[in-house]
């Protein structure tokens, strides 16, 4: 954005989450990180959420998660202080229900809702319309490349597509958070569909 950073995840735990918050400032200097969006509650999503909790970065969930993270990301760590714990904030959670829009002015990043998912009801996906470009976790993990079609269709891919129909959105490519950029046809591909 023109003014600040938003981060899709803050993954596994403090230390890869206040690595990956140091790289988004040495990359992109002077923009603080205002929002980070937790695509759902498993750990290996949002393990790292207290990190960004306690430098005062607003996290962006599924409503249904909401008062989970709330809960989660203000409770004390007695054990083993950590980030969040030594810093005693507040923590600001924000829910989605099936939309939400992130704008600028110049650059506009919406946020939708997985609907049906059974990997988790709560799941989020981010979509960049100017570049046609879905961020989506969990639900479409293609093999390497040129391998063939899966012999069985994963059936959250298959909702992952249909969702993307329902919302009438173009995607070209995905970042695959548990994976690589792929074009759409990667997709297509692996549910038996046509392009």
């Amino acid at each position: 954005m023109k003014d600040h950073v938003i981060l899709v995840e803050s993954p596994l735990n403090d230390e890869r989450a206040t690595a990956v918050m140091a790289e988004t400032r040495r990359l992109v200097p002077g923009k603080p990180i205002r929002y980070v969006v937790a695509s759902h509650h498993h750990f290996d999503h949002a393990g790292g959420l207290r990190a960004a909790a306690a430098e005062g970065i607003t996290v962006i969930t599924q409503e249904s998660s909401r008062a989970f993270l709330e809960q989660a990301l203000g409770a004390p760590a007695a054990v083993t202080p950590d980030r969040q714990a030594r810093a005693g904030r507040k923590p600001i959670v924000e829910g989605v229900r099936d939309r939400r829009t992130l704008t600028d002015g110049t650059r506009t990043v919406e946020i939708y809702h997985i609907a049906d998912n059974t990997h988790c009801d709560g799941l989020l996906m981010v979509y960049l319309p100017k570049e046609r470009f879905l961020v989506e976790a969990d639900v479409f993990t293609p093999g390497p490349p040129n391998a063939p079609p899966p012999t069985a269709v994963n059936p959250l891919s298959v909702n992952l597509a249909e969702n993307i129909s329902r919302l009438g959105l173009s995607v070209d490519q995905f970042l695959l958070l548990h994976g690589r950029i792929v074009p759409m046809a990667d997709l297509n591909k692996a549910i038996g569909r046509a392009n």
